[in-house]
């Protein structure tokens, strides 16, 4: 039993016992009757392959003693030093390590024992820390430390001096990840380097299996993104409208909440809105409305997806009591929003009876007036008193 074997046994016992104290779980069924492979329990897998390869492992890891000790078997002599590296090397990202292993082969005693190098792949199992296995630094001790010594060992080349904010100098160790889909892969160049590096594992020896759907929807061809860095900038442009919305001094009456209401706001957008540039070539210019619509004779521009605000508006008993009044007084109040959004912030706008659509990230807001909303549930509800 290896000590990841060991830790992984802990594991599994600890989360039985909180499946066993949930009222609401069937622990008997999650825990007796349901299977658990590795795939299904771990954050990324990975498999060494080609493990002829060992054999050098075990030269570059002084292991020849073991090796015989071990009758030549150099699977099980480097396993639990390539262990200890992968710990090392993963360090706090990782919460368990696990692995898989094949039991030892048997045949007759009248045909030769079975090669090594027949053996299926090792598999790796990773769970992994959300918060901390996708930091592209490494930081090591101090540079005067002894333990900077052990911190260069362990990374090599990858090592160097860095001068931090707080005046710290320290080693430390930089990944390559600039879009969050790039950083959800930092554990496979760590293991990469380290099996190198340390075991002479080459990475055509590796197969990687971990942020598998992220290929499904990742585009951009510079920078690959699967949308986290979109539906930020999305945020940030909401917040700045929010702001600049709630500094307007001169509108008849205050706002008293801006909300989002669209799924990127809430990060959950799987294709964020992106900002657009316009060729105006499709379109054609209306001087009455001054806006931009699509031209006959050319194709269908590019769909521009609207961002939905809902801005609530403070009460006043000096709302008259007629819908259709109260929709003539909303327009008016488009129209003067739109205004102040130009005069003091230089946006494009487009005021409509029901909205008003602001052309910096295409906002589409709505404003609720609670007057309004108590005159349609009347009228709702005098409808279905005089139906019934």
């Amino acid at each position: 039993m290896t000590a990841c074997t060991y830790k992984q046994l802990q594991h599994e016992a600890s989360v039985s016992m909180q499946f066993w104290d949930d009222p609401t779980v069937d622990g008997f069924y999650s825990l007796l009757m349901t299977p658990k492979p590795m795939i299904r329990t771990s954050d990324h897998v990975f498999q060494l392959c080609e493990l002829v390869k060992l054999q050098s492992s075990c030269k570059k890891l002084n292991l020849l003693s073991e090796l015989m000790d071990h009758s030549g078997d150099y699977i099980h002599t480097t396993l639990p030093l390539i262990l200890s590296l992968l710990q090392q090397g993963l360090g706090q990202r990782i919460q368990l390590l696990t692995h898989s292993l094949c039991p030892d082969p048997e045949w007759s005693v009248s045909n030769e024992p079975p090669k090594y190098k027949t053996q299926p792949p090792i598999s790796f199992g990773l769970l992994l820390r959300p918060e901390l296995a996708t930091s592209v630094l490494e930081r090591g001790p101090p540079a005067d430390s002894p333990k900077a010594a052990e911190f260069r060992q362990l990374w090599g080349s990858r090592s160097e001096l860095r001068r931090f904010q707080d005046g710290a100098i320290t080693e430390a160790v930089l990944w390559e990840g600039e879009s969050m889909c790039q950083k959800r892969l930092i554990p496979k160049q760590i293991i990469t380097h380290v099996l190198k590096l340390h075991a002479d594992i080459p990475e055509s020896c590796l197969r990687y299996v971990g942020a598998t759907v992220d290929d499904v929807i990742k585009k951009g061809s510079e920078v690959p993104s699967t949308g986290e860095e979109e539906s930020l900038v999305v945020v940030q442009a909401f917040d700045d409208l929010s702001r600049k919305l709630w500094a307007l001094e001169d509108l008849p009456l205050s706002i008293t909440s801006v909300q989002g209401a669209h799924p990127a706001l809430r990060y959950t957008q799987v294709f964020p809105p992106v900002p657009l540039k316009l060729d105006f070539s499709y379109f054609d210019r209306e001087k009455k409305s001054k806006s931009l619509v699509p031209s006959k004779d050319k194709p269908c521009p590019v769909y521009i997806t609207p961002i939905t605000v809902i801005c609530h508006m403070e009460g006043s008993g000096k709302w008259p009591h007629d819908r259709f009044a109260i929709r003539h007084i909303r327009a008016a109040f488009h129209i003067r929003m739109g205004e102040l959004l130009k005069k003091h912030h230089n946006y494009s706008y487009k005021p409509c009876p029901t909205h008003l659509d602001v052309w910096k990230w295409a906002f589409h807001m709505n404003f609720v007036f609670y007057k309004n909303v108590y005159l349609w549930f009347i009228a709702y509800y005098y409808h279905q008193t005089c139906c019934s």
